[in-house]
């Protein structure tokens, strides 16, 4: 697996730690924060740092996200 932006122990944390939301497929999407919104400096909304894992268990990539909420 190629390593991008951040550590393996930042990673272990955010599988061990994070916010687990179940694909239909048999992925997930781990996130490190809870997924309710925060009040943000000037009404934008803050990245969430999330990882994505196959059915299989392999990690398939690392990003942050930013979601618009209503």
């Amino acid at each position: 697996m190629k390593q991008r932006g951040i550590s393996i122990d930042a990673l272990t944390h955010l599988l061990t730690h994070g916010q687990v939301e179940k694909q239909f497929d048999g992925a997930q999407v781990v996130y490190l924060d809870s997924p309710t919104p925060s009040p943000t400096w000037g009404g934008n909304p803050k990245p969430r740092l999330y990882a994505v894992v196959d059915a299989a268990g392999d990690v398939l990539t690392v990003e942050n996200r930013v979601r618009l909420r209503a």
